[in-house]
């Protein structure tokens, strides 16, 4: 009965199906939510795709906009993602070696599995290569040049392929830094967490610093612009150094989002939430892990 049902269903109600089965909290699977994720800028489009998953077994309504899949619901979006799954690419390479002990000829054949990670945030790694794609003057080059085989000295500068602090394409700047009176005395460069994405592999990792603000807005000093469930300025990290240990603690406040901040699964409300290595930050649909830089 699952397979019929889902062969006569329409492209919206897929969309959805799929959709759903790859939430994990009730605020993804709320209405509004599963329009948006789906593109289904159209309501009535999006209620008729409701209806039919409902009518059909495959989805039930728990009330106050939120739905869930029923378990007809999850064996149909399974076997939709098996059939929409595209093949790894195998390539078969046949070596041919002349002339081995005589006039003999040899061919090895074995195969090779291609696989890529496909290419995410272009516009970002675009514009990191123009920031730093300035033609080095000969000076740089050849003291680069003299240093290469020079282990411990190249500890202490800068790849030329690797964007700076400011020069990060998700960074807008450097926040203020101001003490207890709240008078300007500079900015912080010193990097001692990173946050790295949890899901895009190929994403660069983004240095925080004391004071760093992250959401849509170019406000910001972090700009988030994939994710529509980020607010404009959604969080804040602070980092304070211990009085005991004198080691520099990180810690994350949300700044009234509409989807909230949640670490390690755990929403963050009033105050700040302290950031370990290693701990989960997840902001709207985008899940990012937290890196201490070990020195």
């Amino acid at each position: 009965m699952v397979i019929s049902r889902v062969q006569t269903l329409s492209k919206e109600s897929e969309l959805i199906l799929t959709y759903l089965a790859e939430t994990k909290t009730a605020m993804e699977r709320h209405k509004r939510n599963i329009r948006d994720a789906c593109h289904l800028t159209e309501t009535r489009r999006a209620d008729h795709a409701l209806s039919d998953l409902i009518d059909g077994g495959l989805l039930s309504d728990s009330g106050d906009g939120i739905y869930d899949l029923t378990q007809s619901g999850i064996t149909a979006a399974q076997k939709l993602k098996k059939e929409n799954a595209v093949p790894q690419s195998v390539t078969n390479i046949t070596t041919n070696i002349d002339k081995i002990d005589g006039n003999s000829a040899v061919s090895v054949v074995g195969t090779m599995d291609i696989f890529t990670t496909p290419p995410s945030y272009k516009d970002m790694l675009q514009s990191s290569v123009s920031a730093t794609a300035k033609k080095p003057s000969t000076s740089t080059r050849r003291r680069a040049e003299t240093e290469e085989t020079d282990i411990e000295r190249t500890l202490d500068q800068v790849a030329p392929g690797l964007p700076t602090l400011k020069e990060h394409p998700l960074r807008n700047g450097l926040p203020e830094v101001r003490n207890s009176k709240g008078v300007k005395v500079g900015r912080s460069t010193t990097v001692r967490y990173l946050l790295v994405f949890d899901t895009q592999k190929d994403a660069l990792p983004i240095p925080i610093v004391s004071g760093d603000t992250l959401g849509r807005s170019k406000k910001g000093t972090i700009m988030l612009r994939h994710d529509d469930f980020i607010s404009n300025r959604h969080c804040r990290f602070e980092i304070v150094r211990d009085k005991s240990t004198h080691r520099p603690n990180l810690f994350v406040e949300d700044l009234g989002s509409r989807n909230g901040t949640f670490v390690d699964d755990l929403e963050v409300f009033d105050g700040k939430v302290q950031l370990h290595h290693g701990s989960r930050l997840r902001i709207g649909n985008t899940v990012m892990i937290v890196v201490e830089i070990p020195y």
